[in-house]
């Protein structure tokens, strides 16, 4: 859903001032004396740090703003790594921001701290659209992270997925001063600081107004008066006391992590991807910016050999009139995927790409209908899907196209293969190929992995990206996979075709070529695993795209070959992935058998999962757009970090919700 952005001006010092709330970003040209002062100073940062013991270290924020606060916080982060010689630790930021600035008026603002210069132009590459929701940044080679979300923070914090130990090592209490923004400053504001903090958990803030430090300790903060920055008196710090009991919010949907409790705390587990495509490459990558490494074990002969396997695979999202829980993870995956591929490029890693757009073709009454309500609901932003007319399309697409419809600037597609032997090479993964699994099994506080060839091996977390063979492993089996095969065909550059200049997607899509070929696809059968390619199936794609573009001349000149390719997608039921802890589905189906009765969550106990095995399964034909986030979901997930998603959109990725909505649905 689309955020509005910030009303900004400059004053005569070019700091940013925010019309509504009429209140300055920061002092005058002291913006970063203030936040060391206020933030870094008094929540004894440094000292804490010395003795900090955990692999994370988390820090929240209310109002990003700027982002100056994250930025000075970075600054004095680098350079404690660089003189410690403690243990070292991945520092976490979350930051909640309502009116994000724009990218313009944010790239002025940070202008005038050239010391800053190189984290500034990292928040800048990365900077999302104004999309509603958790936006995943990572700095310093994933030495930092960012969690931006942006919407109101009393809507934001009930849905970051808490555990019962609490997120929390520190606040900053920041936003503009509770005369200017009073529906900030909410007693359920410090009640949800509270929730989500951990015992021993600091807080700083600029202001020292006494309803904020009434509010504060009643919300269970022991509280009191420091000396603040320049001209202002004072200011507030805190710590709470709390004990690890904080309630489940649905017990039944808990992301519980790993545990490895047997091993030494110096020592990392030994861990096990299972598969070679699209999803176990995000896995890898996303383990390794945490210092993890992994195997992956591939039972074909090289990566990418299945649905992973196109040479050209148009990067989209998906999205509806209504923000619906497919849409918003859709959005929030393809603005991270989007990022995330850039930045491969710019750590030196190749593969082949456009991002030459993605175009929606309004090719009949009732779609364009359906996409014009997208639009005039302004659901999404401009910047990341808007309306074209039919000049503007042929425009854009170099071809005659007399259609309108909607246009995605950061789309395109890339070469699959490519990609995923990029990313298994920047996470500098170890690969196994022709190894068939056939049963895994606990053993010992371990995983024991046999395989088809009689050998076995062992790890101690195991995660299942097994794309169309995850209803062949027994602990998934009982589990709604939908299996369709599609094909694509390879199609030579001919006439005007050879023209094409954006990614067309109908009820088909098209690429522009590479190598002398374009993509054009897909069929969708269902429940069919044959691979061999069908002639039949090249009439089925070469009929809906002259029938969905039957205005277009050149459409009827192409002539298809035979080198397309047939692969197996792994889908559910609800067309989203599974994204999790591998239900023990027999024990759950006891724990909850009663969920019908809706019996308070006290009542219920977590979930019974198989001992650190995960999966990341059942993309589809959308991996491109979401297996990068939901890599970064399940991985945070097993480390035990912060989860970059609100947590109804957690639960519809969970892999026990057929099993649960089921049960609730069940009558008497």
């Amino acid at each position: 859903m689309t955020i509005a952005n910030a009303n900004i001006r400059f004053n005569e010092n070019g700091t940013p001032y925010a019309t509504q709330f009429e209140d300055l970003y920061f002092s005058d040209a002291q913006g970063i004396d203030e936040t060391t002062h206020v933030f870094i100073k008094h929540s004894n940062l440094l000292a804490r740090w010395k003795k900090w013991q955990e692999q994370l270290f988390v820090i929240a924020e209310t109002g990003f703003g700027t982002g100056l606060n994250l930025l000075v916080t970075m600054l004095h982060f680098e350079k404690f790594r660089q003189q410690s010689n403690s243990p070292l630790f991945r520092l976490h930021f979350i930051s909640i921001e309502k009116f994000p600035i724009s990218h313009n008026d944010l790239a002025k603002a940070l202008s005038l701290y050239p010391e800053l210069k190189a984290y500034s132009h990292a928040l800048l590459e990365q900077y999302p659209i104004p999309v509603a929701g958790c936006h995943r940044l990572t700095f310093l080679g994933g030495k930092v992270i960012l969690d931006l979300w942006l919407g109101d923070v009393h809507d934001v914090l009930p849905k970051i997925e808490n555990t019962p130990q609490g997120l929390i090592d520190t606040w900053f209490l920041d936003g503009f001063a509770p005369s200017k923004n009073p529906d900030m400053w909410t007693q359920g504001l410090f009640e949800h600081m509270a929730l989500l903090a951990k015992d021993q958990c600091h807080l700083a803030t600029f202001t020292a107004a006494g309803h904020v430090k009434r509010g504060l300790r009643e919300a269970g903060f022991k509280v009191q008066k420091q000396p603040a920055h320049g001209r202002k008196k004072d200011m507030l710090v805190g710590i709470i006391d709390k004990p690890a009991n904080n309630p489940s919010r649905l017990p039944y949907f808990a992301r519980i992590p790993a545990s490895i409790q047997q091993k030494p705390i110096n020592k990392t587990p030994k861990i096990a991807i299972i598969g070679g495509g699209l999803a176990a490459a995000n896995c890898a990558y996303a383990l390794s910016q945490r210092g993890l490494q992994a195997t992956l074990y591939c039972q074909d002969n090289a990566l990418a050999a299945g649905a992973s396997g196109n040479a050209q695979g148009g990067f989209y999202p998906q999205l509806n009139a209504q923000a619906g829980h497919a849409s918003q993870i859709h959005a929030l995956s393809f603005n991270y995927a989007s990022k995330l591929y850039r930045e491969l490029l710019n750590q030196g890693i190749q593969y082949s790409h456009q991002w030459c757009g993605t175009f929606q073709v309004a090719f009949n009454d009732k779609v364009a209908a359906r996409y014009r309500k997208l639009v005039e609901n302004k659901t999404w932003p401009e910047a990341l899907i808007h309306w074209i007319d039919a000049q503007q399309a042929t425009n854009i697409a170099k071809v005659d196209l007399p259609y309108p419809g909607l246009y995605i600037p950061q789309g395109g597609w890339i070469n699959l293969p490519e990609l995923v032997a990029g990313l298994v090479k920047a996470a500098d993964s170890s690969v196994i190929v022709n190894q068939q699994l056939t049963s895994l099994a606990h053993i010992n506080d371990a995983w024991q992995l046999n395989w088809q060839d009689g050998s076995e091996s062992d790890a101690d977390i195991v995660i299942m990206a097994t794309g169309s063979d995850s209803a062949d492993c027994q602990q998934m089996s009982q589990l709604p996979f939908r299996l369709v095969r599609g094909q694509v065909e390879a199609i030579s550059s001919q006439n005007e075709l050879a023209n094409l200049a954006t990614v067309l997607c109908h009820k088909g899509y098209l690429t522009p070529q590479w190598q002398g070929s374009h993509a054009m696809g897909s069929t969708y059968v269902k429940e069919d695993r044959n691979c061999d390619y069908r002639l039949s199936e090249q009439h089925t794609n070469l009929t809906i795209h002259q029938q969905a573009l039957t205005k277009c001349d050149w459409i009827n000149g192409i002539r298809p070959t035979k080198n397309g390719r047939a692969a197996i997608r792994c889908s559910t039921p609800d067309h989203l992935p599974m994204v999790g802890a591998v239900p023990d589905t027999t024990i759950q189906l006891e724990q909850y058998h009663d969920l019908y009765k809706a019996l308070p969550a006290k009542h219920y106990p977590a979930p019974s999962n198989h001992t650190n095995l995960f999966m990341l399964c059942g993309l589809g034909s959308r991996g491109l757009t979401t297996a990068p986030l939901c890599a970064q979901i399940l991985v945070s997930q097993i480390v035990n970090e912060p989860l970059p998603l609100s947590s109804n959109l957690l639960d519809a990725l969970n892999p026990n919700r057929f099993l649960v909505r089921g049960l609730i649905r069940r009558q008497g």
